[in-house]
């Protein structure tokens, strides 16, 4: 089985990063990170808009009330649908550079990854909607993509670092993950793990900086079932959408604004294979 990458929208950019499907309104949204750019594509219409310039946003996550909570440099702010700005609340962590993929739980947390500034630091923070917020996991260098399983006991997270998926026990009702333990191992031809997404088979996704690559992995053991390969070299991330989440849309980077192909951002459906909605975030109140 296999499917052809096509260029949904082509900005070129340096690196295009977190792809968030809106089912209410059929909108696709992404972080142009050091462009210090949030970008939205309605896939019926086909109109493309930037709809935040400012400083740099590493991951967003959707809210209930359809707002983006945009995690920043060194803050969090709500970006209302009129393009309002409110902080909702401040970043400095010894060690951590700046926010990178960040994802929502079921109960409205915020598991939010960094981008550390050696190879031994950075972690991942959770964010309550009670306002408080806890580091969960030390030591990665660069987090990047993370998931939950259908039966959200399971956690997926990616280390970029190393290479590496791990898996850890999940629950629910306290938001806490315990466990984690190895659960993919990425050869250097493979690329570098970064984002990815889980499909409804719990089968995971990951994308592969430098890798030309999406590979699906078995949800069980890890093992890699299919590879789709693309035309671009950084492929940065991937989320399912589109009519019964049937499509994956996927960003890349390396784009310097001339029009190539690195850093477009593409579509692929593979038959047979769709996702789910993600989790919205509940913190901005």
């Amino acid at each position: 089985m296999s499917s052809t990458p096509q260029i949904l929208v082509n900005r070129s950019c340096q690196l295009s990063e977190n792809p968030l499907w809106d089912e209410e309104t059929g909108t696709l949204y992404w972080t142009n990170i050091p462009g210090g750019a949030i970008w939205s594509h309605h896939v019926t219409s086909g109109v493309t808009k930037r709809i935040y310039t400012g400083p740099n946003v590493g991951g967003f996550t959707q809210e209930t009330d359809g707002a983006l909570l945009l995690f920043r440099t060194d803050d969090i702010v709500r970006l209302g649908p009129d393009g309002s700005l409110r902080e909702i609340a401040k970043f400095s962590e010894s060690g951590d550079a700046r926010f990178n993929d960040v994802i929502a739980d079921p109960q409205g947390r915020v598991f939010a990854g960094t981008v550390g500034s050696t190879s031994t630091s950075g972690g991942v923070y959770r964010y309550d909607p009670d306002g408080s917020h806890r580091r969960v996991i030390t030591g990665t260098g660069c987090s990047n993509g993370m998931a939950f399983s259908a039966d959200r006991k399971r956690f997926f997270w990616t280390c970029s670092t190393r290479r590496q998926i791990w898996l850890y026990d999940y629950d629910e009702s306290s938001g806490d993950i315990a466990n984690g333990r190895l659960w993919y191992q990425a050869t250097e031809d493979e690329g570098i793990t970064d984002g990815l997404t889980i499909d409804l088979q719990d089968n995971i996704w990951s994308a592969r900086w430098d890798g030309y690559r999406v590979s699906q992995h078995d949800a069980v053991d890890g093992h890699v079932l299919q590879v789709i390969e693309f035309p671009v070299a950084k492929v940065s991330s991937v989320t399912f959408g589109g009519p019964d989440f049937a499509t994956m849309y996927l960003t890349t980077a390396g784009g310097d604004g001339d029009k190539s192909l690195d850093g477009a951002i593409f579509s692929v459906q593979v038959p047979g294979v769709n996702g789910r909605a993600k989790f919205r975030s509940r913190l901005a109140g």
